[in-house]
């Protein structure tokens, strides 16, 4: 299967030929599966218009009309990627019914949060009403125009009551943030000495989590929108099921004690103790294998990107003198860079399992192939035996199990 993805954006008005034309490129450039827009800024939305700005492949959608030119939320899905059979249009919202044949089906609401805080009160009770009518697995994603962190914006001017009625919000429909993997904010007022606020988020529940545990949300260059667009991959095309790996670097990461302990302290229903610990023990695996793909699933990406700026920050000094804050960013980006290479090596080596080189001396394409050559190794399609080939799960534990017997 290839990679799924959703495009997420407030793409403050598609009513121009040049800002549906810069939409269609991200489009053909993301190639999202999923397509939700906030601020269309359309009072009717047609499959021509859809057309025009995402595509001949989205020919389904969903969308909440703007009010006076302002507002406005479109949901579509590309043909053949999922299916919709229902979906809810409230004032602030959009809701659909996701299915597909590989996955159970899930919802996925788009949010465009009010401006004034008069609204956003009737906004976070829109949202409750909207999650009792939508049970089971649950996204919501969007321009919320909301913070429930200080740290979510970049000065003090911060609506303290408000913030406490998201986090309560969250809190009540136990919901989690999917972390935007390096960016802090996701909107910006372009001034000279800009207020830059984290507007756009993803929220999902602990059982859509379980669907998608590999889940990826990066972000993109903003161009024409003082918002940038989030990028939300689903998951990796990987041929069958993942075998759980603990990996001996783990423990060094910052983050990973507090993940083993918020897994492990989660209260387990049944009463017997063996039982107990099983859960305990499959719930950490899939918090872990979360948890390792969130941390260290994009390491190229960092390192690369750490190269970029650090690049360009040595040409410039070829030319002038480095300010304080870019000679620190430079001195930073070094040791980033090590540190990732280090890391990168570390988590070859160890796949590769060639124990006889240390990190330092790990040569990264040697690694990997060796990697990929015990991937393919280990992978079981068939098994033969005299009579006929072995094709169901049920025959190859009964050939294996008889085999190890033996011994």
């Amino acid at each position: 299967m290839d990679r799924t993805s959703i495009l997420i954006w407030n793409v403050r008005g598609l009513n121009d030929k040049g800002r549906r034309d810069n939409l269609r490129k991200m489009v053909n450039a993301s190639k999202p599966a999923v397509i939700c827009l906030q601020e269309t800024k359309l009072a009717h939305v047609t499959e021509r218009d859809v057309v025009s700005f995402l595509g001949r492949d989205f020919s389904q959608f969903v969308f909440l009309p703007a009010q006076q030119t302002r507002g406005g939320i479109l949901i579509a899905w590309r043909d053949g990627s999922f299916s919709v059979d229902h979906h809810f249009v409230n004032q602030y919202s959009v809701s659909v019914l996701l299915s597909s044949k590989d996955d159970p089906s899930w919802w996925l609401t788009g949010v465009y949060g009010p401006q004034h805080d008069a609204d956003k009160i009737s906004f976070l009770e829109e949202l409750r009403e909207v999650r009792a009518g939508c049970p089971g697995p649950w996204m919501l994603a969007g321009d919320f125009n909301m913070i429930y962190s200080s740290e979510d914006k970049n000065n003090d001017n911060i609506n303290r009551a408000m913030m406490g009625r998201f986090r309560r919000f969250v809190n009540d429909l136990e919901l989690k943030e999917i972390p935007l993997l390096g960016r802090r904010y996701t909107w910006s007022n372009e001034r000279e000495s800009p207020t830059l606020v984290k507007l756009d988020r993803v929220l999902c529940t602990n059982d859509w989590e379980d669907i998608y545990p590999e889940s990826l949300l990066q972000s993109q260059a903003t161009e024409m929108s003082d918002h940038c667009p989030l990028i939300l991959g689903l998951k990796e095309g990987i041929l069958g099921k993942r075998r759980f790996h603990f990996e001996s670097f783990w423990p060094n990461l910052p983050g990973f004690h507090e993940a083993v302990l918020h897994s492990w302290e989660e209260p387990v229903q049944p009463c017997c103790c063996l039982e107990r610990i099983s859960i305990k023990l499959k719930r950490l695996t899939r918090a872990l294998q979360s948890w390792s793909q969130k941390q260290t699933g994009n390491i190229k990406e960092q390192l690369a990107l750490a190269r970029h700026i650090l690049h360009h920050l040595e040409m410039a000094r070829d030319h002038r003198l480095l300010s304080d804050d870019e000679d620190w960013l430079r001195r930073k980006l070094k040791s980033h860079c090590l540190a990732l290479a280090s890391l990168e090596r570390t988590i070859a080596r160890l796949r590769s399992r060639v124990r006889y080189l240390k990190d330092g001396d790990a040569n990264t394409s040697f690694f990997h192939k060796q990697a990929r050559f015990r991937k393919y190794k280990n992978y079981i399609s068939k098994l033969k035996t005299e009579d006929h080939v072995v094709t169901t799960q049920q025959e190859k534990h009964q050939i294996l199990f008889d085999f190890l017997m033996e011994f």
